[in-house]
């Protein structure tokens, strides 16, 4: 199962929410279940600034950092002694799923943009929880836990620490 496309759309839906997210960090359990019914569970941390800024780190199954900011992704995985630097000119306009986000009752938001359709999730006026199914037809269900929002981060936590020693792959 392909994780990466789900966090381009999820990284600028935190970066800007109908709740006015300009600053986003949590702990978080991504499920994602295919077609089939097999899951997988993803552990880690998010940071997220707007305009176009965040850093998904993976704890488990396995450990990499994944770095988005403007139109560029870098993918860093230790295991492998890796890094996959990408271009995100393809993927959808973020902003318009905040824009087109609509109230659907107290704490839930569903905005479709170019015929995927997002589930945006508030307790407490924090975001919690972001589901969707992705271009593989893998149910996608992120939920937060200890979210803080607005609280400045610095800019630096953006900027990805290259190893020399490490393979890296340019995509695109």
């Amino acid at each position: 199962m392909r994780f990466l496309p789900l966090l381009f759309a999820l990284t600028l839906t935190l970066a800007a929410s109908p709740k006015e997210i300009n600053s986003f960090n949590s702990k978080f359990v991504q499920t994602i279940i295919d077609d089939n019914g097999k899951k997988i569970v993803y552990t880690g941390e998010l940071w997220a600034t707007k305009p176009q800024n965040a850093l998904w780190v993976y704890y488990k199954p396995v450990q990499k950092s994944v770095y988005i900011s403007a139109q560029k992704i870098t993918v860093i995985e230790p295991v492998i002694e890796q890094v996959t630097l990408r271009s995100l000119d393809d993927e959808i306009d973020f902003l318009q799923i905040i824009q087109k986000a609509k109230k659907i009752d107290n704490d839930k938001y569903s905005a479709t943009v170019k015929g995927q359709t997002y589930s945006v999730t508030f307790k407490n006026d924090l975001l919690s929880s972001i589901g969707y199914t992705d271009g593989f037809d893998n149910r996608v269900t992120i939920l937060f836990s200890n979210p803080t929002q607005n609280k400045p981060i610095e800019s630096g936590k953006f900027k990805p620490v290259i190893p020399e020693d490490f393979d890296v792959i340019r995509d695109r």
